[in-house]
């Protein structure tokens, strides 16, 4: 039970209709809410992250009998994460990361649909962990061509 709470991004995934973009949303408001200045704490929660993404979507997917069930939602949440890592995260950049990662998520440009391929819980996992570096990238972008401060 304890592994499906967390890669059910606690039961978020379990909503009806885009369980992904609840994951997500449940993470910008996380995010906008919790996520601390300090890089360093930064890194450390989506390292963590990382681990338990990897573990836990495993084994509900083996659970399951699904290579990567809808209802994984914690590599969302940590995409979202490395989408804001080093950002503040005042309302405005938590609301075009978060709209960023879902179009990226959504569409998995290349090279992202090549690290489904990966078994189990990393093939769970780096797809959104790119997403997630991709969209940094481009908030980052979006925000300096802005004129608005990262």
């Amino acid at each position: 039970m304890f592994w499906k709470f967390i890669a059910t991004g606690f039961l978020s995934g379990k909503l009806p209709l885009m369980p992904g973009t609840w994951g997500s949303l449940l993470a910008a408001v996380l995010l906008y809410l919790l996520w601390p200045q300090k890089i360093l704490l930064q890194i450390l929660i989506v390292a963590i992250t990382f681990a338990l993404s990897v573990l836990s979507s495993e084994r509900l997917s083996k659970q399951l009998g699904d290579k990567d069930p809808d209802c994984v939602v914690i590599d969302e949440i940590l995409g979202m994460e490395i989408a804001l890592l080093g950002i503040h995260p005042s309302l405005l950049n938590v609301t075009i990361a978060f709209v960023i990662f879902r179009a990226i998520d959504i569409m998995k440009p290349y090279p992202i649909k090549v690290f489904e391929r990966l078994p189990g819980g990393l093939g769970i996992t780096v797809d959104d962990a790119i997403a997630g570096i991709f969209t940094n990238l481009i908030v980052r972008l979006a925000l300096a061509f802005g004129g608005f401060n990262v």
